[in-house]
């Protein structure tokens, strides 16, 4: 299986370094690191999906699982880090993998599709909040023009962060939508 090259470092634009790793604490005390997910992270990640919630599990993945496939594992694990990127929340103490976020580039390399998911038990205790910020804070270090996510209707928590980040929220039909944030004042970009 072949290796993508990770980068030395968040620089993604010349003299816009990212901090590589950040410690938080969450509402209910949870010490977490966040950083960025790292092949050998794929052993924490059955375990992760293991302790979310079905219904959850049906609000990411629009379907209901009842583990990460090794299609989902392989990707997580094997991200070409010129046009996708994933950061973890991890607990300080116990290393368990808390939370996760990714951000991969469309073909136009100016606007990127997110996808997120946190344990249940942390639902609300800030985790997303931060996860979503630091996944925004690397779409404007790399000079992208929109960040978007598709969320089922249902899945009121995410569609409530996300309108208090600033993403735009569009009915796609289907029980669907669309939140994109404009990175850039520019309507047009």
């Amino acid at each position: 299986m072949r290796r993508r090259a990770e980068p030395a470092s968040f620089a993604v634009m010349p003299g816009t370094p990212i901090a590589s790793e950040m410690r938080e604490t969450l509402r209910g005390g949870e010490r977490v690191l966040i950083r960025r997910a790292r092949p050998d992270d794929v052993a924490a990640y059955r375990d992760f999906v293991r302790h979310v919630d079905a219904e959850d599990l049906r609000l990411r993945f629009f379907a209901h699982i009842a583990e990460l496939t090794d299609s989902e594992a392989d990707k997580l694990s094997h991200l070409d880090y010129v046009h996708d990127m994933a950061f973890v929340a991890l607990d300080e103490v116990s290393g368990e993998m808390l939370g996760l976020v990714r951000l991969r580039d469309e073909l136009d390399e100016q606007t990127a599709e997110y996808a997120i998911l946190v344990r249940s038990r942390l639902k609300g205790h800030g985790l997303g909040w931060l996860l979503m910020q630091r996944v925004i804070q690397y779409a404007r270090a790399k000079n992208l023009h929109r960040v978007y996510g598709d969320v089922l209707a249902d899945n009121t928590m995410m569609l409530q962060m996300v309108a208090e980040l600033g993403f735009h929220i569009e009915d796609i039909g289907s029980g669907m939508n669309r939140v994109v944030l404009n990175l850039r004042s520019d309507p047009r970009a």
